[in-house]
């Protein structure tokens, strides 16, 4: 439940038995490799053996030009399939066995033949298709046109027009036309004049009314041309189909080509990790930060080599480590809403195991329907087990759909209303009962209760996170900010409360359901001693970075009623009624789907099934459309409420190196 402890360590060992090292270091994915070369020592440091000499990735472009060629003729997957599909896995020994036994040569020659041949025949059918478009006009004409051209007396030229244009050719002065064929929008003509006259089809060609035929496509008369474009366009086809029988057949024959581009690119990211490191002839010096607990693993892999030895160095001041969080399993779905908005500050509180209990709790809340919750729960199950259960977005979507239920379930909502006595839609003694013996209140019938419930989350998820703001502020070091920036909002926020509580303000705002306040009028006087005791302080030192004394004083009055004050506290309580409002339109747009697919039960014959298509419909849209807007407003109450009060950003992930894991997982 923090961020994972770092260590800095230094590795050296012999150059012949660094690529054998290296395969172990990505397998193990302990080391968080950095730069041993400074910036300004890399232009005068130790020389470096090629890495290319030491990882050897040649061919990765070719093979991964192949791939991409070669998954044309995969079967096309449908987007669920893809997206639930679980990685190939191959076992250590057995992937290293088939990459080092597997050739490349020949796969590459049959894809480039075979590539080369599909190009060519798109290549002709575009073209083929492109002619006979051109000839469409004159599919009928069977007639060579061997006296289309300029003789000694006469111009005759064949060509195209828009049906529309024919009565301004025919009546062009010095013009003899002939209509050849004709199509919807189109008309094959021949016009003719004599020579003295050849500026007129000239500039008929010029303003675009005539688009003179391209004799040289045509091969005899117009209509054989155009009826043998359409056989050998035939024969394309089949010959295209050929080609992709050819290329499902060339993909199973290259399993092993994905287990090649998968170690070629292991090899890639070994050669950047390389070039980091200080080599001479016969050494190597690698430097990296790992996890303390991984030590012990570390020791293992160099203990397995004769000329590989590592030690714990200390980092230098302005070094920052990498940032690995560490949370049990329960929780770790939920850094990826931490990782959403930033890697906290190495040294200071992750919060995603807190935040993994109000996000599930706000989500729940914003659907408040039992119905829906089990469905998004057993949904997500599904995926999961489709995923290998390694989904973090499923996970939480899990978690979200259980609380949910919860929250169905304390609030009556089970598909909106569709279980309810009044005016039943479905009337069960049984599931009516399970209802009634887990209701709490009715949102609907009691809103004051709901809104009560939200108001009390909201304040409880502020103060915590105030907490947390001492308790990160104390880990960091920075004591000032820990009791300035947080204990002192603390003791307002808790102070106020106990006033309000305390007064009949309480009562006449419906913020309590009895007619007395919870607290005793006696805690007034202190409360109000002890928040005027913490603003003072707000005041003196929220501006503590300021050089003026004035601007110090007025920054921090600031601080105390506008920047992040009290106004800005009232507004952030105020926003978590936006749960309420989630909730309630969630079980009203249920309501309204169960009364509007009942209102048509009583339609003869189609009747019950337009009730089942509106109901389950109905309800899957609502859950959808509500389910997201619960994860974006659940999302924004963490990151703006919650975070804004103690989260320090801005750490580096830790990124060890490690197998690519693009095409397939190597397991040990």
């Amino acid at each position: 439940m923090a961020v994972s402890r770092m260590v800095k360590v230094v590795v050296a060992g012999s150059l012949s038995e660094l690529s054998s090292f290296m395969r172990e270091l990505q397998h193990a994915a302990v080391l968080h490799v950095t730069s041993i070369i400074k910036k300004d020592e890399q232009d005068s440091g130790p020389s470096t053996a090629a890495p290319t000499e030491i990882f050897s990735s040649s061919g990765y472009r070719e093979l991964l030009d192949a791939k991409e060629f070669l998954d044309r003729f995969r079967k096309e997957e449908s987007f669920w399939t893809s997206f639930f599909a679980p990685m190939r896995t191959v076992r250590r020994e057995r992937f290293y066995s088939e990459v080092d036994s597997f050739s490349p040569g020949e796969v590459l020659r049959k894809t480039d033949e075979l590539k080369q041949r599909v190009e060519h025949l798109h290549e002709e059918r575009n073209r083929l298709t492109e002619i006979n478009f051109e000839l469409e006009p004159w599919k009928e004409i069977f007639t060579q046109l061997i006296g289309a051209g300029e003789s000694a007396e006469s111009l005759t030229v064949a060509g195209i027009t828009s049906t529309d244009d024919i009565p301004l050719i025919e009546n062009t002065p010095g013009i003899d036309l002939q209509v050849l064929g004709k199509t919807k929008d189109k008309t094959a003509i021949i016009i003719a004049c004599h020579v003295s006259d050849r500026e007129v089809p000239g500039n008929l060609l010029q303003r675009g009314i005539i688009e003179r035929l391209d004799l040289s496509v045509v091969d005899g008369s117009p209509g054989d041309t155009y009826n043998r474009n359409i056989s050998r366009l035939d024969e394309i086809d089949r010959e295209l189909a050929e080609a992709g029988s050819e290329g499902e057949k060339l993909l199973e024959e290259s399993e092993n080509l994905l287990l090649a581009l998968e170690h070629m690119g292991n090899m890639e990211r070994a050669e950047n990790a390389f070039r980091r490191w200080i080599t001479t002839g016969y050494s190597f010096i690698a430097s990296g930060w790992i996890i303390g607990s991984n030590l012990e693993k570390l020791k293992s892999i160099t203990g397995n080599f004769e000329a590989v030895e590592f030690d714990v160095v200390s980092p230098e001041e302005s070094e920052k480590p990498p940032v690995a969080l560490n949370n049990r399993a329960l929780f770790s779905p939920f850094q990826l809403i931490t990782r959403l908005y930033s890697y906290p500050a190495y040294g200071s509180y992750d919060p995603s195991a807190v935040t993994s209990i109000f996000f599930a709790v706000f989500f729940g809340i914003c659907l408040t329907d039992a119905g829906y919750g089990l469905l998004l729960a057993l949904l997500s199950l599904w995926g999961l087990k489709k995923t290998g259960w390694r989904s973090d977005i499923l996970w939480i979507a899990f978690w979200g759909g259980l609380f949910t239920i919860v929250a169905g379930l304390l609030t009556g909502g089970i598909f909106g209303d569709l279980f309810r006595r009044e005016n039943p839609f479905i009337y069960l003694p049984a599931l009516h009962s399970f209802r009634e013996f887990f209701l709490w209140f009715d949102p609907m019938g009691e809103p004051m209760a709901f809104f009560r419930l939200v108001l009390f989350l909201g304040v409880i998820h502020i103060i915590t996170g105030l907490v947390i703001g001492v308790i990160s502020g104390l880990m960091q070091g920075d004591w000032q900010g820990a009791l300035f920036d947080n204990m002192t909002w603390l003791v307002i926020m808790v102070s106020l409360l106990s006033v309000l509580f305390a007064s009949d303000l309480s009562v006449r705002m419906a913020l309590v359901s009895s007619a007395e306040p919870l607290l005793d009028s006696a805690v007034i006087l202190p409360a109000f001693y002890a928040a005027g005791t913490a603003g003072l302080f707000v005041v003196l030192f929220g501006g503590r970075g300021e050089e003026s004394l004035f601007f110090r004083f007025f920054i921090g009055f600031l601080k105390l009623l506008v920047l992040s004050g009290v106004f800005s506290y009232l507004g952030d309580v105020l926003s978590y009624i936006r749960l309420m409002a989630l909730g309630m339109v969630t079980a009203g747009i249920a309501t309204a789907i169960n009364t509007i697919a009942f209102m048509m039960s009583g339609i003869p014959v189609a009747g019950y099934l337009l009730t089942a298509v509106v109901l389950v419909g109905g309800h899957i849209f609502n859950l959808a459309i509500n389910a997201l807007g619960g994860f974006v407003h659940t999302l924004r109450l963490q990151y703006v409420e919650f975070y804004s009060k103690f989260f320090t950003g801005g750490g580096v992930p830790f990124e060890p190196l490690s197998l690519n894991n693009r095409y397939v997982k190597i397991i040990d």
